[in-house]
This record gives C-alpha cells, structure tokens and sequence, in this order.
C-alpha cells in the first residue's frame, strides 16, 4: 500500500556487492535503499541536507532469490506513511526477469539535530512525501570500475 510518492531507479549489480559464493551480498540491499532514497529525495526537490538528520529507526528486509554481478536491478521504491516526524518506506527490488528478489520495509525518523531527539518534518518535506509523485529514473547507475 502506499500513500505517498513513489520512484523506480536501475542500478547495475557492482562486484563489490557479491559475496564468495558470486551472489549479491546481504549487506548491498540497505545501500541500494539508501541510493534510492536519496535520488527520491532529489527528485521532490528535498534539500539533501536533510539526511543527516534521519536515522533509520527500523529495517526490515527479506531475501527471495540471488542476483548476480553485471545484472541490472529494478529498484522500486515507495512512501508507506508520513507521521509528525517519522516516515516509513516500502521498497521491492526485481532481477532482470522482474521476479521479486528482495523486499521490505524500514522507518526513518526526523530529528532537529544530529544528537537530539524527534521533530517535526518540515512542512514542505512532509508535503513532498505525500504528493504522490510517481517518478521513474531510467538511466542505469553503474557502479563498476573500469
């Protein structure tokens, strides 16, 4: 379900993201969310200066099947809900075939500092979050060194 924006980013499978066995390494996913998030947050036009100041709080994350170095990932993203100053996002990632191969879902909460507590989003942050954009970035971000 959501009730906010929502974005798909590509983003090409790096070598440093396998483990020894050639699949994606579990640790690789929360950085993906994370690459998505931030280009969601660009997208709105959400000052990226923001970032520092919400810690994700929650993370759930499941694994259905392995994705393999050189593959091209579909990242889907979406905002499940917008509180007073947290907002939860749900994200599927698809292999080259758009079989599920990881979902989930994690809570970032708004804090006014880096070492304070929970505060209210910004309006226009909070109002970003449940326009309701559907926004599609089709360049593939490659990660791969050369």
């Amino acid at each position: 379900m959501t009730s906010g924006s929502k974005l798909t980013v590509y983003r090409m499978l790096a070598w440093n993201e396998t483990d020894a066995a050639g699949h994606n390494h579990f640790s690789a996913a929360t950085r993906w969310l994370e690459e998505a998030e931030h280009a969601l947050y660009r997208a709105l036009g959400i000052d990226l200066g923001l970032i520092d100041r919400i810690p994700r709080v929650n993370v759930h994350i499941e694994y259905f099947r392995r994705l393999y170095f050189g593959q091209i990932l579909r990242i889907d993203l979406r905002v499940v809900r917008v509180g007073r100053s947290s907002a939860t996002f749900g994200f599927e990632i698809r292999d080259p075939q758009g079989e599920l191969a990881v979902a989930g879902e994690y809570t970032v909460v708004h804090v006014a500092t880096t070492d304070s507590g929970s505060e209210p989003w910004p309006e226009d942050v909070r109002a970003a979050l449940l326009r309701g954009d559907r926004l599609e970035i089709r360049e593939v971000v490659s990660v791969i060194e050369e």
